[in-house]
């Protein structure tokens, strides 16, 4: 007696019709260039059972849609009676959370056709897990990593009832398993072309049954001409109390993938029984003759356009600062070819008092017999001192006392290293200023407020305060050894930057005496 197709059994076939629908809408979001990758029917990377080390990456969503079928032809005590089309659908969903640890659900389907008995159709197994993968170098031809998976019993029908029999025992258990899977895979190649090596041990613990099941697989994929690659598995399940491999479901899995350019893959293939009769009983077989499924597999990066952003920021940034060394850099040679300039303006100068020397020698005497008549006027010249100390300028007596003094009156457009041409009879004040003092080192400091990025602020604040010494060291040459020049930002605040009076205090250049002990020659 045939059972009418339910509702149920139809719910694999939307779902790929809808997912071929999802992979065209998103197709526009996702880079045609990039490989799809190959994926089992839960949703990880491998074979149709056989699962592979490598990781689908972070971000990446994963769906897959896969069916099988089979007819039952032999007569098996607690199983389908001979002649029923037995079904099975699987929805499978992964997401990768970083590049070692992936999360996976599993919702199972069945239907059976031809079937005498009752619950020919219905819900399945609901399995759900987690997958770790060793954080091995990407160059590493080996990947290693291991699997936690629970298994729900929700199914309403075990299907096959001898033993772990059947090819879909998993698929539509009634039990509750706990399994353990440990995968090792071999690359040959890369996503393009390549070989692929795969073994899984999985170990599986029945919480009604007590009985404790050990699974085996092997597989050997082959990826050609970037979109389609074949694959052949071996698979076995047994019992660890007592082990027999060739009457326990043994089976080898040919299989070929189609991949598309838009992380959607297509997968067909057969499991083929390689299992003996048993012999407590010939007339039980573990598995039919041989089973045909296919399967869509649509996945995603959701994290694409994230990353895609972020790296689109740091190429701007990357931008910005090589635009600010550039112009460090013109700065620097112009600064150099200054000093180079009063360099040799100096030795020219030097040539002139080696020819002065003869001079000089032929004063000497004269100087000698003077100095006896200079002595007699040293009070005077003193109080001449004295009197040319209190007509010092205010910037040269704030200066002296404090061995620091802003330049208020030098001024730059805003974020410019140029100084602007109202402030240069100022400096050059400065400069000449600076001259009478010959035994002060000075530092010419530049200061930001707060405003900007913190890098560009330290590297303005430097280029700003070269900027002064190079034009104080143009008025007057013999500062070039006597002057330095140092960017603090936004560190050395002289008022608050909560405010705009204060953020415009803050943005100065000023001089500061390094040696300080100097100043108490010049303040006696």
């Amino acid at each position: 007696m045939s059972t009418p197709r339910s509702l149920k059994t139809t719910i694999p076939y939307l779902g790929a019709v809808l997912l071929l629908t999802a992979s065209f809408s998103f197709s526009r979001e996702i880079d045609a260039t990039q490989i799809p990758l190959t994926m089992t029917f839960s949703g990880l990377r491998g074979l149709t059972q056989t699962l592979s080390g490598e990781s689908q990456g972070t971000g990446r969503l994963t769906v897959n849609v896969s069916g099988s079928w089979y007819q039952q032809d032999r007569i098996i005590i607690k199983a389908p009676n001979a002649g029923t089309n037995v079904g099975t659908g699987t929805f499978a969903f992964s997401f990768a959370p970083s590049n070692h640890i992936e999360l996976f659900a599993n919702l199972s389907l069945f239907g059976l056709n031809g079937y005498d008995y009752s619950h020919g159709s219905g819900i399945g197994s609901i399995s759900g897990g987690i997958q770790g993968m060793l954080p091995l170098p990407a160059e590493a031809p080996f990947r290693l990593g291991a699997q936690f998976v629970l298994i729900g019993g929700t199914s309403a029908n075990q299907i096959n009832n001898n033993f772990a029999d059947g090819y879909n025992y998993f698929e539509t258990r009634t039990g509750y398993d706990m399994m353990g899977r440990l995968i090792e895979s071999l690359i040959l190649g890369n996503e393009k072309n390549n070989f692929k090596f795969m073994l899984n041990q999985a170990f599986v613990t029945s919480v009604e049954e007590g009985q404790d099941l050990m699974l085996l697989s092997a597989g050997i994929q082959g990826i050609f001409a970037r979109y389609f690659s074949l694959g052949v598995e071996l698979n076995s399940r047994t019992y660890l109390s007592d082990v027999q491999i060739l009457q326990d479901p043994l089976w080898i899995t040919p299989s070929f993938t189609i991949r598309t350019p838009y992380f959607v893959s297509f997968g067909f293939g057969s499991d083929i029984a390689l299992s003996e009769k048993r012999t407590i009983d010939p007339a039980i077989y573990a598995l039919e003759k041989y089973r045909l499924f296919g399967s869509m597999t649509f996945s995603v990066d959701v994290l694409a356009r994230k990353r895609r952003e972020a790296s689109e920021k740091a190429q701007s940034e990357a931008y910005e600062k090589a635009e600010l060394q550039k112009k460090a850099k013109d700065l620097e040679e112009r600064s150099s070819a200054l000093a180079k300039k009063a360099y040799e303006d100096s030795l020219a100068q030097q040539h002139r008092a080696d020819s002065l020397t003869l001079v000089a020698q032929k004063l000497a005497e004269k100087t000698r017999r003077d100095s006896i008549a200079l002595a007699d006027s040293l009070i005077e010249v003193k109080k001449k001192l004295e009197e040319e100390k209190s007509k010092r300028s205010e910037a040269e007596q704030q200066l002296l006392s404090t061995g620091m003094l802003i330049l208020d009156a030098v001024y730059f457009e805003s974020g410019k290293t140029e100084i602007s041409i109202n402030s240069r009879p100022y400096l050059k004040i400065i400069g000449k200023m600076l001259e009478k003092y010959p035994k002060l080192l000075i530092e010419v400091g530049g200061h930001t407020d707060n405003i900007g990025r913190y890098n560009q602020n330290i590297l303005l604040s430097q280029l700003r305060g070269e900027s002064v010494r190079s034009y104080l060291v143009s008025e007057a040459p013999s500062l070039i050894q006597r002057l330095t020049a140092r960017g603090y930002g936004p560190d050395l605040p002289k008022a608050s930057n909560s405010n705009a009076e204060g953020r415009k205090v803050n943005r100065r250049v000023e001089l500061k005496v390094i040696n300080t002990d100097a100043l108490q020659e010049y303040n006696r």
